[in-house]
């Protein structure tokens, strides 16, 4: 899963060999959560006949759900789980009941029209209690492996590109069979298929010979990249970021169909988010954390000048634009896992885990309930064309707030780097 010093061969032999295990299950598992964010508020307008006022209330309100469910796990299990081999046994016992409602959610359209709205939201209230069982002890084996700083950055940049792999294949797979009315048995198949992946690939994890292996007592790494952040600095930053790049992607089909005629920023968002993850990983080595948020600000930036230019209903400008945006959230993304799982690893690994994405689906939450005020007081269809309409300009705002979010926690890795310095110093000359 990484790099460590500290392993002996044995234990080194069964990180490797538990890296694709677990990336699977993490691509597996990802589709879940892409599909439930991506497919299900469309699955709720258009097959169970629900207002869109109503959908973005329903998905706000279970997005909020799961994550107190996430918080609640996190800090009932902190201390209670001792190493891998209890993680993966969480996630694998919980991955039959959340594929069973998640398909179960798929099956609404063969229900009368009278039944599909309560089993429809029954079901969907049912996966958002399951998901974080699988979720939180997964993400925090990232933290319990015993990985140096690095090593576990590493094992996060492959865990991104995973999940984008995962998104584009819920957008290529899922997304046309739902959309194009296919809502049957084709829909179901592809339902059913992804539910026996994210099975088998849970098994597979937990069958890994790392879940066999007890790693060195937790210890801190060294502060010199500045990852040593405030917790609450880390989750405020999460917060303003989701937040943006949640308004971005949901605005993002709009101004597809009626801005820039029909060519989709997601998809080169997708692309720049998956070619940069190496590239970030080298940038944050060679120029320590600080200057790895700088080069993502400027991304950001750059995406946001296009979109306010004269390129910005140009293929070369969404293209442009699209990959600006990917790449700098993944940068800002990778950045601020690091930071989390930095603490994590230190002990009471899914405490940390439970709340960084309880405060993500918050934020997601949050920005789902802005975006429908927002097209409710705006004629979108008409303004977007407009570089100055609320629409358009709230696209750009998410933007710019992401680029000041790097800024600003960049700013916050070297006061931390040099406070460090500065106490080094003192005891060294003590």
């Amino acid at each position: 899963m990484g790099t460590t010093p500290a392993c002996d061969g044995r234990t080194r032999s069964a990180l490797a060999a538990a890296v694709s295990p677990y990336l699977l299950a993490h691509f597996a598992k990802s589709q879940l959560w892409h599909a439930s964010t991506l497919l299900f508020g469309f699955f709720l307008t258009e097959a169970c006949g629900l207002n869109a006022s109503a959908m973005s209330l329903v998905m706000a309100a279970t997005l909020a759900l799961n994550g107190v469910v996430d918080a609640a796990l996190g800090v009932h299990w902190r201390g209670r789980m001792v190493g891998l081999a209890g993680a993966a046994r969480l996630q694998l016992g919980a991955t039959p009941a959340t594929c069973l409602f998640f398909l179960s959610f798929c099956a609404t359209p063969l229900l009368g029209a009278e039944l599909r709205l309560p089993w429809a939201l029954a079901t969907l209230l049912g996966f958002r209690v399951a998901y974080p069982f699988i979720d939180v002890p997964q993400n925090a084996m990232v933290a319990l492996a015993p990985l140096d700083e690095d090593g576990r950055c590493t094992l996060l940049a492959r865990r991104n590109v995973a999940s984008g792999l995962a998104s584009i294949a819920v957008g290529g797979c899922g997304g046309p069979l739902l959309i194009h009315g296919h809502a049957d048995l084709p829909w179901l198949a592809w339902a059913t298929t992804l539910s026996l992946l994210v099975c088998a690939t849970g098994w597979w994890l937990a069958r890994a010979p790392v879940t066999g292996v007890a790693g060195p007592p937790a210890r801190r790494d060294g502060d010199g990249n500045g990852a040593a952040l405030r917790f609450t600095t880390i989750l405020a930053a999460l917060t303003v970021m989701v937040a943006a790049s949640s308004l971005f992607r949901a605005l993002e089909p709009y101004y597809a169909a009626y801005a820039a005629g029909g060519v989709g920023l997601l998809l080169w968002a997708g692309i720049g988010g998956l070619v940069s993850q190496p590239a970030w990983l080298a940038c944050r080595r060679r120029v320590r954390t600080s200057g790895a948020l700088g080069a993502a600000a400027l991304a950001l930036l750059l995406a946001a000048l296009i979109l306010l230019g004269p390129l910005r209903t140009t293929a070369a400008g969404v293209i442009l634009a699209g990959l600006g945006f990917g790449a700098g959230t993944s940068g800002l993304w990778l950045m601020l896992w690091a930071a989390m799982m930095h603490r994590a690893a230190a002990g009471g690994a899914t405490g940390y885990v439970g709340v960084f994405t309880c405060v993500s689906k918050l934020a997601q939450a949050a920005a789902m309930l802005l975006l429908g005020h927002v097209l409710a007081g705006s004629a979108y269809r008409d303004t977007l064309t407009d570089p100055h309409s609320p629409p358009s300009l709230l696209i750009v705002a998410a933007l710019s707030t992401l680029a000041a979010t790097c800024v600003a926690l960049a700013l916050a890795c070297r006061h931390r780097a040099a406070s460090g310095a500065r106490l080094r110093a003192a005891v060294s000359g003590s």
